[in-house]
This record gives C-alpha cells, sequence and structure tokens, in this order.
C-alpha cells in the first residue's frame, strides 16, 4: 500500500466560499496565536510542548465565540502543523516559523466525517455540498482531505488515499541525469547488459523569464493602485488593487503550473524507461545565494524534479541513486580520469591534456554520473576493469599547446590560460 494525492478542483458559491473562508482564517488564527504564546513561554523558560497548547483550545474557543463555527479537528491540526515547524526548525532543516498571512492563501485538514458523492463534496459544519469537478476517479481507501485556498482564488481539494500502485515491470537500462540552466537536464543513457552510451539533452523552458515582462508591468500597475502601505496605515485597499492583485497571483500560479506540468512528464517518461536513475545532490540552497543564477535556478524546479524521481521511484520499483554533492563529475575526464581543476563554470567545452578527448560539459558530467551510479548499484563488471578502477587525477602542470577556440563553442584546454 502507498500514499497518494487526488487533487480536484472546487466550486463553492458564495455562502460555502464565505464559509471556506472563515474556517481558513480561523485555523490561521490559531497557528499564529499559538506561536505568539510559545514565543512568549519561550521568554519564561517554558519549553514547547504539542498536547499543553492542544489544551489551550477549548478556552480560546470561549475567548473568540467565531473558532465554534469551525470544525474543531481543523483548529488541532493547527496546532499539529505548528509542532512539525519547531520540529523541522530544531533538526536545522527549516528557518524558524513565521506568522501566516492572509495574502498567500490558507488550508483546512479534514481528518474525517466527510464525504463524496458523484461530483458534490460533504464537508462538517456545512449544510451543503461542494461542487467538485471529478476529472478522473478516486480509487483507494480514503483518509482524509485538506482542501487549500490559492492566491489566485481558486480552491482545490488534496484527497489522501491508501492504494496499491502496480510496480512497473523491470527493464534493461539506466540513466544519469545532469541537470543545468541551459539545458535542463542532460541524459547518459545505457543499456545495462552492454555499455553503450547515448546523450540526450532536454531544452530549459525558462517560464519565468518568458513571462517576465508581463509580470513587471502587472506589479506595475500594482504599485500604483491605492493601497495599505503600512501598518500604522489606515488607507484602504481600493477595489481595483485588490483586482490587479488576482491578476498577479494567476499570472505567478500559472507559471507554477507549466512548470510542474513539464516535471511530472519528464519525470514519469524517465521511470518509465529506464531500472536505474541516478542524480545528483546538489547543494541547491547554498547554490541561490549567487545573485546571478538565483532566479535561473529557482526557475528550473530542479528541487521538486529531484522528488518526484524518489517517490515515483519507490512506487514503481525503480532504484534511485542519488551521487554526493562533493563528487567532481563535470571536472573529471571519463576516458582517462583526469581531473582538470582550472575549469570554470563559463567554460562549457574543453580538451583533456592526457587522452586528448573533446569534451562536451554536461555530457562528460553525466557519463561520469552514470559511471559511478552504475559502480554503486553493483554493476562494476558492466564496466569492465578499466572504468571500474578510474579515479580522478590531478596534474598540476601540463606541457604548452595550442590553444584551439571554436568561434561558436570556446573550447579551454585543461592546465591553459585563455589569455
Amino acid at each position: 500500500m502507498a500514499s497518494y494525492t487526488y487533487r480536484y478542483c472546487l466550486y463553492p458559491n458564495k455562502e460555502q466560499d464565505a464559509f471556506l473562508s472563515k474556517s481558513a482564517g480561523s485555523v490561521r488564527f490559531v497557528y499564529n496565536y499559538m506561536l505568539s504564546k510559545s514565543k512568549e513561554n519561550y521568554q519564561k523558560s517554558i519549553k514547547w510542548n504539542l498536547y499543553e497548547y492542544k489544551k489551550l483550545l477549548p478556552e480560546l474557543k470561549e475567548q473568540y465565540p467565531f473558532l465554534k463555527e469551525v470544525n474543531s479537528q481543523s483548529l488541532q491540526q493547527a496546532v499539529v502543523n505548528l509542532n512539525k515547524a519547531f520540529k523541522n526548525f530544531f533538526a536545522k532543516k527549516s528557518d524558524f516559523p513565521t506568522f501566516k498571512k492572509k495574502k498567500n492563501g490558507g488550508a483546512i485538514y479534514i481528518p474525517q466525517h466527510f464525504r463524496i458523492e458523484q461530483d458534490k463534496l460533504y464537508i462538517p459544519k456545512l449544510n451543503t455540498p461542494i461542487k467538485t469537478r471529478m476529472h478522473r476517479p478516486l480509487k483507494g481507501d480514503v483518509k482524509s482531505i485538506t482542501i487549500r485556498n490559492t492566491p489566485s482564488g481558486k480552491y482545490y481539494a488534496s484527497i489522501l488515499v491508501d492504494k496499491e500502485i502496480k510496480q512497473l515491470k523491470t527493464c534493461n537500462s539506466a540513466v544519469a541525469i545532469d541537470v543545468g540552466i541551459k539545458s535542463f537536464a542532460t541524459m547518459a543513457k545505457t543499456s545495462l547488459t552492454d555499455l553503450q552510451i547515448s546523450h540526450e539533452k532536454f531544452d530549459n523552458l525558462k517560464l519565468l523569464r518568458k513571462t517576465e515582462k508581463r509580470l513587471k508591468r502587472l506589479q506595475k500597475q500594482l504599485s500604483s493602485k491605492q493601497y495599505k502601505t503600512t501598518k500604522l496605515d489606515n488607507t484602504k485597499a481600493s477595489n481595483n488593487y485588490k483586482k490587479c492583485v488576482l491578476k498577479v497571483a494567476k499570472q505567478s500560479e500559472k507559471v507554477a503550473n507549466k512548470r510542474r506540468d513539464f516535471l511530472h512528464k519528464l519525470s514519469k517518461t524517465i521511470i518509465d524507461e529506464n531500472q536505474v536513475i541516478v542524480v545528483e545532490d546538489l547543494n541547491i540552497k547554498g547554490m541561490l545565494k549567487n545573485h546571478h543564477l538565483a532566479k535561473s535556478i529557482s526557475d528550473s524546479g530542479w528541487d521538486l524534479f529531484k522528488n518526484m524521481l524518489k517517490y515515483k521511484a519507490k512506487w514503481y520499483g525503480r532504484t534511485l541513486i542519488e551521487i554526493d554533492r562533493f563528487f567532481p563529475s563535470s571536472k573529471t575526464c571519463h576516458v582517462c580520469g583526469y581531473k582538470n581543476t582550472q575549469l570554470t563554470l563559463s567554460d562549457r567545452y574543453w580538451i583533456c591534456p592526457q587522452c586528448h578527448t573533446y569534451h562536451d560539459r554536461d555530457c562528460n558530467a553525466s557519463d561520469m554520473l552514470l559511471y559511478e551510479g552504475l559502480r554503486i548499484a553493483g554493476f562494476s563488471n558492466l564496466l569492465g576493469q578499466e572504468l571500474s578502477e578510474l579515479t580522478p587525477v590531478e596534474i598540476g602542470s601540463v606541457d604548452d599547446r595550442s590553444q584551439k577556440l571554436s568561434k561558436k563553442h570556446p573550447i579551454v584546454e585543461a592546465g591553459s590560460s585563455p589569455f
């Protein structure tokens, strides 16, 4: 049995929209209240305790009666979510929890007392069913439902189920994936019986870059509208401001949806066609500190792509291997093992001074990842005696050689300077 989530679009009427907005606001209020309370208690040297904070909910309902109109289990889940946030913070997986904002949307968790009949969703404390677009059949043992409100004003129901996922038939191929900015992914493919490597590149869609002009124009229009600029400002946001906020949110959501659709299709294709998948464990958080590349890296969605490969490989019985982030895949010649310590990020092509092999940087990196992945997976016999003992060799001084520069692609020979 595996956990699987179905996502359906909801179409609430005005009354239902008001109830869902009130529920999301109440959940957000409880989360922010408990976070504020925990900060106060920390000053008094009182540690965080999930169950002690859950006991505060009945008293909080008496103090704020509007909380009684919302499903009690949804409010309890807000405290559980804050507990998870603290655990991630203490495990150094995330930053300290921050207060939730209305403009970022909200979520309502409903673990029970709901039902789905055809294209209608019934939830606690709401008398009328919500119209639901069931674009695909719901299969499996339903566990819980989470209703999310996006910044663009749309509602989605994420239904968690336990279901049997049929594993794919074992295939006889392996692939190594080197992600990049110019090309989203460079893949080195081979058979698991005969080492014959072929390469395939997928262009980076650069969705944010393509819509950047429109986004800038919308944000410029937004900044000229009447709205509240500071907490002490009593200016009321105009209707035109609210309309423009929705336009910006819809444009951003469209970019995110296109990116997610591309990553889902590519990851599923890779899982279907390969038994062994090799990826690189990149320090994306550290790479985003490079302000020249941060926008392009964020626009690519590398981390989301790797997460999709992880859970899909687990579902369908594939082997996913992560290579250490310090493995010198780009700098190491896949033919002889020479390590080019002078290779820079701008060098897309280079010639090995030992074996004189012409290297495409991305293809060479994917080859090295493939060799290392096959070695870890136990296919050393496939690599052969020579390649199985391949280790990077650092050579400090190299004989002077004639520098060959192509008009289209500059070729940097290792050990020499282009100037």
